[in-house]
């Protein structure tokens, strides 16, 4: 009889630890999971920290360029606009020239005698 109670302890015994090691089988298991919901999340998070840091970038980018090519309008304006100064410039130096030149012709031929003279075919 000692050896059937003996038995029994050892069965309940067996029994216990055969239901906490199916516990902690379970909880391994679960922890398991949630280790791969984990590291999922942070796949899925790592992705979209790189998809926004692109973004911003490719933002950055584009208004550089808008930067640069508004400068390089303003450059392109004061070119523009020196060239055209130069321009009007050499115009009004051009038109005071050929006012002086024509004075000064006009001044030349008054100065020569009026002559008429008939050209002939003999010599």
């Amino acid at each position: 009889m000692k050896c059937l109670v003996k038995a029994k302890k050892k069965n309940r015994k067996l029994k216990s630890s055969s239901g906490k090691l199916n516990a902690f089988k379970e909880e391994k298991q679960q922890a398991k999971n949630d280790l791969a919901d984990v590291k999922h999340q942070k796949k899925v998070e790592e992705e979209d920290i790189k998809h926004m840091v692109r973004m911003k970038e490719e933002r950055l980018e584009i208004e550089h360029e808008k930067k640069t090519a508004e400068l390089e309008k303003e450059k392109d304006q004061a070119i523009a606009k020196v060239k055209d100064e130069y321009r009007d410039k050499m115009e009004k130096q051009l038109k005071s020239e050929m006012d002086r030149m024509q004075d000064m012709y006009g001044k030349i031929l008054e100065r020569l005698p009026n002559i008429s003279a008939r050209m002939t075919g003999e010599l």
